[in-house]
């Protein structure tokens, strides 16, 4: 954020006009997609349309994808496609039309619904060469019972490789009857629960595919990594896909793989009990504080919380906690866990301090600005994973300061090693005067992706 009043009054149309740019680009919603479906005749009634869209990443990147939404509007795909959500016993009926891509010059594909782990019948598997592929204009009701509690998920099977890549898949929850806060009928009992849909993108395949170009599919090199269709740092603006409790509580986690890849999540701070997996109890459940999960697999896990504290609950496979080959980002959320007797409502997006790797927290307050000039008493703010200004001209004798507006420590350090600022905890400030003139790169010394530049004249 910065906070030089006669700067900010010349910088604030450009800014209204950056983000009314980046409203029209990004999807409108800030969180996964759910539906509980309708009552009809004694049925649980669901009605999913397929179509296109895009999907902005966190560094600014769009890729076109091919999705399901709950309107019936073309180019309304979100990413990845709504959670469904039914109660174990329930008969349910799941209506899918195709309505087509919005965008011109796009083949106009058949699609189907392949309900991944139910044990449906052929005629409502949705493989289309043992039962027919909806066509564009045409509609098709999927017919099952959940008789099975679980973690199940959803994708097209047509060209299962290029469409389940374009984004055509989503979450699929049934819960215990009558609401009960168990992870099944009888099962073991939880406080809150999360549903964490992973996925990685290969952003060559999505170019090729809007711009009608040939691609190799054994070339498959993802470049960004998911969490409910989110990558940190992202991941901290969506309730749905961080983790928070109280020391005594008692969280279920439902991880689901659509990808094509194997994640190791690792869990710092506790251990958790795998109780259930691809939708079936396990007959013993075992104690795990990293789980390996494989393409097309889930696990239900219960952690119970018994120390606070702010804990990275990520991927240990290093490539998946990058964005485009930047660290930090992708599969790294958080778990924040309070005292029973200090615990308040809302969300604590920190690191944890003594983590090898905290790389959590609040995001910058505004967008980083690439270049500002003449600031006769600037202020930068540090953010989770920038500096607000990427580059600022000063004269000679100004005295340049550096708030942490984060909820984890930063440092200012110049890479020539003219100044350094060492730990800057949250909230806390730092300034140094520049008597040179000359070029200085700075960054931060435990993000080292974070860097920006001062200009002395």
């Amino acid at each position: 954020m910065i906070r030089i009043r006669g700067f900010f009054s010349r910088l604030l149309p450009l800014l209204l006009l950056s983000m009314t740019m980046i409203g029209l680009l990004q999807p409108g919603r800030t969180h996964a997609v759910s539906s509980s479906g309708t009552l009809q005749d004694g049925l649980k009634h669901f009605e999913l349309y397929a179509t296109d869209g895009y999907l902005t990443l966190p560094d600014g990147e769009q890729v076109y994808i091919w999705g399901y939404s709950l309107e019936n509007k073309k180019g309304s795909a979100v990413y990845p496609a709504p959670t469904l959500v039914m109660a174990e016993g329930d008969n349910v009926e799941v209506t899918l039309t195709n309505i087509g891509p919005s965008k011109e010059g796009i083949k106009r594909l058949a699609h189907t619904i392949h309900w991944h782990g139910l044990d449906t019948d052929q005629a409502n598997d949705g493989v289309p060469h043992t039962s027919p592929a909806i066509q564009v204009g045409e509609s098709f009701t999927y017919r099952f019972e959940a008789t099975h509690a679980g973690t199940y998920f959803y994708h097209c099977h047509v060209d299962t490789i290029e469409h389940l890549q374009m984004g055509m898949h989503g979450s699929l929850i049934v819960k215990a009857k009558d609401g009960a806060k168990q992870a099944w009928t009888g099962g073991p009992s939880y406080d809150k629960e999360y549903v964490f849909h992973l996925n990685e993108i290969d952003p060559v395949w999505h170019h090729a595919v809007e711009n009608g170009l040939a691609y190799d599919r054994t070339d498959f090199h993802p470049r960004y990594w998911t969490i409910n269709g989110k990558a940190f740092p992202n991941l901290m603006e969506d309730p749905d896909s961080f983790i928070e409790g109280t020391v005594g509580e008692t969280v279920l986690v439902r991880l689901i793989n659509s990808g094509y890849e194997e994640h190791p999540f690792h869990l710092h701070g506790h251990h958790f009990q795998v109780i259930a997996t691809d939708g079936r109890p396990l007959p013993v459940p075992y104690e795990k504080d990293t789980i390996n999960i494989g393409s097309g697999e889930r696990y239900d896990i219960l952690i119970k919380f018994t120390q606070s504290g702010e804990f990275p609950f990520h991927s240990h496979k290093i490539t998946d906690n990058t964005n485009n080959g930047v660290y930090p980002g992708g599969l790294h959320t958080m778990t924040s866990v309070k005292a029973a007797e200090t615990a308040v409502h809302g969300h604590s997006a920190g690191g944890g301090h003594g983590s090898h790797d905290s790389v959590a927290g609040s995001q910058p307050t505004s967008d980083p600005v690439d270049s500002v000039t003449d600031l006769a008493q600037p202020q930068i703010s540090i953010g989770a994973s920038a500096y607000s200004i990427k580059e600022l001209r000063i004269q000679r004798g100004t005295a340049v300061t550096w708030v942490n507006d984060d909820s984890q420590i930063h440092t200012v350090s110049a890479l020539d090693g003219s100044f350094e600022s060492k730990n800057i905890v949250p909230k806390q400030a730092w300034s140094h005067t520049f008597d040179k003139a000359g070029t200085y790169i700075y960054y931060c010394a435990t993000h080292p992706s974070m860097e920006a530049k001062i200009i002395v004249e």
